[in-house]
């Protein structure tokens, strides 16, 4: 059933570190590109009552057997959401490839039910492939991981993707002098990161005042430039009006390598000036990034996190955190209008941004 059983071993670990307990819950998981079945085993493990696996490559509906060193399974494969399952499920763990059509939403919303989101490439704040009107109208929640919440570590994971890239790129970390472009926690784990290393990095922050000049004076003797403004201040970074201007570039360091994570850039200009940027196909407004870069202790800590605060959000009655145990925070990113939470319930909520 897996194809590397360190994921079971690890699944175990971190089931008991969050304390994931889906008894009684029905929860349908999406297929994973690096382990097709750990996220429905996860759920299995952690006692759900009935998992089902979502593989939009898959025509007929089938259980998958557990082989004798498995961990006792009792999930199927679907292929389409019957109004049948979808008045079942509890916890929908969902990436871009579940489509949750807006004539069949209500059925879903019939139970006690949430949509925890598990994104493809890492981006916990975006829901651009959701209908939020269709959620609205069904009074259904949305929720996704706080980046921010030092426990899951998701900055973590990515500064060691972006450390990986460097490599990809051929640059020699320890001798290397990088400009990295962003804000926050992740532009302080990833400065760490390659300070740990041996780099020599310099830092910009998106959300500051900073005058530019600092750029200018460091554009000449860098190797690389690692634009990661998340989350995006909506500034754009490299551009005719960004925060690095392409002439500069073309002027100061043509021959620098740009490692692109996330941020508004001008990649037209970019070729015009002959600049070597990666990945290739830029996305502008999302994380350029893969859950499949991750190892397997990243992959299988997100799943395990992920369906931890869908258990969190529908047994703690009023949406708030147990602060006697040590649970993952939230993002409520789709909140109905009818919510109604008292104040004093609440764990570190923010009224305007919906963090738990």
């Amino acid at each position: 059933m897996l194809k590397n059983k360190k994921f079971k071993e690890l699944a175990g670990q971190y089931i008991d570190k969050y304390e994931l307990n889906l008894s009684s819950y029905n929860v349908l998981a999406p297929i994973i590109e690096q382990e097709p079945c750990l996220a429905g085993l996860i759920a299995s493990m952690a006692k759900a009552e009935n998992v089902y696996m979502f593989d939009p490559n898959t025509n007929i509906n089938r259980n998958l057997e557990a082989t004798s060193d498995e961990t006792s399974f009792n999930g199927k494969f679907i292929g389409s959401l019957s109004s049948e399952i979808l008045s079942s499920l509890n916890i929908i763990l969902k990436n871009s490839s579940i489509h949750l059509k807006e004539d069949k939403l209500s059925f879903f919303a019939k139970q006690k039910a949430v949509i925890s989101l598990f994104p493809k490439n890492l981006d916990f704040l975006n829901t651009q492939d959701i209908n939020m009107e269709a959620l609205n109208k069904e009074k259904l929640f949305l929720i996704g991981i706080n980046p921010e919440d030092a426990q899951v570590g998701l900055y973590q994971h990515i500064s060691h993707i972006i450390v990986k890239k460097c490599h990809n790129l051929g640059l020699d970390i320890f001798k290397s002098k990088m400009l990295i472009v962003g804000n926050g926690t992740l532009l302080n784990n990833t400065l760490s990161m390659l300070k740990s290393l041996g780099a020599v990095v310099y830092a910009y922050n998106t959300t500051s005042d900073a005058d530019q000049s600092y750029i200018l004076k460091r554009l000449k003797e860098i190797d690389a430039l690692i634009i990661m403004d998340y989350p995006q201040t909506g500034k754009q970074m490299a551009g005719s009006k960004g925060v690095i201007s392409i002439c500069d570039l073309v002027d100061q360091s043509s021959f620098l390598k740009i490692l692109h994570i996330c941020g508004e850039t001008e990649t037209g200009s970019l070729k015009l000036g002959s600049i070597s940027y990666f990945p290739e196909n830029i996305v502008q407004d999302t994380l350029n990034l893969e859950l499949k870069d991750l190892g397997e202790r990243g992959i299988t800590e997100l799943v395990v996190a992920s369906l931890k605060i869908a258990e969190n959000f529908l047994t703690l009655g009023k949406n708030s955190l147990n602060s006697n145990k040590s649970v993952v925070t939230y993002n409520v990113l789709k909140k109905p209008s009818s919510l109604n939470v008292e104040k004093k319930d609440l764990t570190a909520y923010s009224r305007d941004s919906g963090v738990f």
